[in-house]
């Protein structure tokens, strides 16, 4: 068992300390992640805490061997944030976020490319944060979006060019 999940597993007898360590890994790329999804730095605020209460509160659910922490942890983020969206009436599932809050970038990363990836459909921006920015592998973005491999590698193909037509079109 590795580390992280002997951390979860002390999460779910009520130890703080294994939380607060567990948070302090996990928070800041769980807001990323919520910041780029959700577009507001509200609402990714509230999803990056429901997601962490759920941690506090599930840790009994976590299965190390079906994933890692920090892929059941996007998971959860990933529904939390997608059932925020829904209660706020602002998701469909081919519907685009107006443009997003600026998310913690890399310093290379070009206004350009900013615009273009929030303009993108929001399971094609998924699938594009979740293997680029969040550094997930194929199959761990494909679990988080409930997706199989291929058709998540189908939608990062989509999402590449529509992102250089996109980017190309503003040269």
């Amino acid at each position: 068992m590795s580390d992280e999940a002997q951390l979860v597993a002390a999460v779910s007898t009520g130890d703080s300390r294994a939380f607060e360590v567990l948070v302090t890994r996990h928070l800041p790329a769980i807001e990323a992640y919520a910041l780029r999804f959700m577009g507001d730095r509200s609402g990714a605020q509230d999803v990056t805490q429901e997601v962490m209460l759920k941690l506090w509160q599930r840790a009994g659910d976590y299965d190390a061997t079906k994933a890692r922490v920090t892929t059941w942890l996007h998971r959860l983020a990933h529904n939390t944030a997608i059932d925020h969206l829904r209660r706020t009436a602002k998701y469909t599932d081919d519907s685009s976020l107006a443009e997003p809050e600026a998310a913690p970038q890399n310093s290379d990363e070009s206004e350009a490319v900013k615009a273009a990836l929030a303009h993108l459909p929001m399971n094609q921006r998924n699938a594009l944060v979740l293997t680029y920015y969040q550094d997930l592998s194929n199959k761990e973005a494909a679990e988080i979006m409930g997706l199989g491999v291929r058709a998540l590698e189908s939608l990062l193909v989509r999402a590449r060019t529509t992102l250089r037509k996109q980017l190309e079109a503003d040269q």
